[in-house]
């Protein structure tokens, strides 16, 4: 039992709730809400993906976690790498089995890429400056386009895929502030390990600010209502504007973890947001 659990935490269980809450939202922003069993095969195909592209992540990672993530089953001794790449294998053969009937053109292109940038994250992105935070916060975004497109509207998915994408990007770099330890054991060239962590902050920085202006450009196009706004402000803005603040007074590793944290909970305000915003 033990064994199977370490598995399950391979698949990193928030992020299969994360992919379950984006695509449960996004089939609310639709004009007429989707099929269950649509959106059901949706999340199969979801979690399989997420699932997969975690433990192979874990696998190339073996040797950073043991400094940055020891807890991890891979580490602990629970799951061999072997064994998280033979996961990895079987849940991308799963979710492409799945997802086969239902691709039409758009769909094609946005599942081939997908699987492209999961599967080449980590032995060719993930340790280049900058462009591993890139490659996985798109693919992160990528969960809402996929859901617009099969449920007929890739339009609709372009918002919220430009938040998940901004969030995630901010907190993919605050993580590399947090690992520059095991980074640089493993022989990554993050951005800090490659400009400074002084350099990253004001990136990190830049990037938020961005962020928290754009994400009010839905509400000035009127394309969500005065919910969004009043979420986006409590939930998302000031929670932003704190984080600026802490990470200008703090950069060590064990800040970044709480800030990564922070980050991570204020994606589903956003969604929270989002979500409210058609009413």
């Amino acid at each position: 039992m033990l064994k199977l659990y370490a598995y399950f935490r391979l698949l990193r269980p928030l992020n299969l709730l994360q992919g379950a809450i984006a695509l449960l939202v996004m089939a609310t922003l639709m004009d007429s809400l989707p099929a269950w069993n649509i959106i059901m095969y949706a999340m199969l195909i979801v979690w399989c993906y997420t699932g997969a592209g975690n433990a192979l992540n874990d696998y190339f990672d073996a040797e950073i976690d043991k400094i940055n993530r020891p807890k991890r089953p891979i580490p602990q001794g629970l799951v061999s790498r072997n064994g998280a790449l033979r996961l990895s294998i079987v849940l991308f053969l799963i979710g492409s089995v799945i997802a086969f009937p239902f691709l039409t053109k758009e769909l094609a292109v946005i599942v081939g890429l997908a699987l492209f940038f999961l599967i080449t994250y980590s032995p060719f992105f993930k340790m280049r400056p900058f462009w591993g935070n890139l490659i996985v916060s798109v693919i992160l975004g990528m969960t809402f386009l996929f859901a617009a497109s099969l449920y007929g509207d890739l339009i609709r998915g372009i918002p919220p895929f430009c938040l998940a994408f901004g969030f995630n990007l901010i907190r993919e770099m605050v993580k590399d502030v947090q690992d520059v330890s095991g980074d640089h054991a493993g022989g990554a060239q993050t951005l800090p390990l490659k400009y400074g962590i002084t350099f990253t902050r004001r990136v990190i920085i830049l990037c938020t600010v961005l962020l928290m202006v754009g994400t009010l450009i839905p509400y000035a196009l009127s394309i969500y209502g005065k919910y969004y706004l009043l979420i986006l402000i409590f939930g998302v803005e000031i929670p932003l504007g704190f984080f600026i603040y802490s990470l200008q007074q703090d950069s060590s590793t064990a800040n970044c973890a709480r800030l990564a944290a922070l980050l991570k909970g204020d994606i589903f305000l956003g969604l929270l947001a989002i979500f409210l915003g058609k009413f």
